[in-house]
């Protein structure tokens, strides 16, 4: 079953959010952020702190490890103010990069900063993570958090669920650990910045599970 995001985050939108067909779990696509005429289609778009919110219906907000530099804190500041929104339903992408992006010590400064902003809030993390998996299991504790373009293999896949992390797959994906996920009740899918709809994905991921769209899209019991 698929675990909601938005009806726990904000339960006033969960009767809209069980007629829907597809969730979009982060995409930099803002075109896409808009439901079709039929209301089947939820995108959470990307953005920077820095970025213009006005007309998106959903987005995370986040600082990514590839934009830490030495005056981060002036774009957390801004961060703190933009994820009180409520369009803003996580804050991300965040988190961290060992083979590209700002110095180490600062990146892990401000994944940080951003994990404490999420309890603060109570909203979730939708992380990027580049062979980084064991600071960021060490790190986030107590909140929830979605690995987004998950590529992992099996045995990371059941690691991560068993830690209660969420993982988020696009157009590439590893089949076996697809199935882990969705069997965990913790798949998500994604266009990231890939060129195909949610719905080519959708249908991807379905033929990899054996399984119709509609019982990846239509909503189980809401964990969080």
């Amino acid at each position: 079953m698929i675990f909601l995001l938005f009806c726990k985050i904000f339960s006033r939108k969960s009767s809209l959010l069980l007629t829907m067909r597809y969730v979009d779990l982060h995409t930099h696509r803002k075109g896409d952020n808009k439901y079709n005429a039929q209301g089947t289609r939820y995108s959470v778009v990307n953005c920077a702190p820095t970025d213009e919110l006005d007309g998106l219906r959903y987005c995370s907000v986040g600082i990514h490890p590839w934009d830490v530099a030495v005056g981060w804190h002036e774009d957390f500041e801004r961060l703190k103010e933009r994820v009180l929104l409520p369009q803003v339903v996580a804050i991300g992408e965040c988190g961290l990069d060992k083979l590209r992006g700002g110095e180490w010590l600062l990146q892990m400064e401000c994944f940080q900063a951003q994990i404490d902003l999420a309890r603060m809030v109570g909203k979730p993390l939708i992380l990027h993570c580049v062979k980084a998996v064991d600071e960021v299991m060490r790190m986030c504790v107590g909140v929830k958090c979605v690995f987004h373009g998950f590529r992992g293999k099996p045995e990371l896949a059941k690691q991560l669920l068993g830690r209660e992390f969420d993982l988020s797959f696009g157009e590439r994906f590893n089949v076996e650990s697809l199935a882990l996920a969705w069997q965990a009740g913790r798949m998500w899918l994604e266009t990231d910045e890939s060129e195909l709809g949610i719905e080519e994905i959708y249908e991807r991921a379905a033929r990899a599970l054996r399984i119709s769209p509609t019982d990846i899209v239509v909503p189980g019991t809401v964990s969080w």
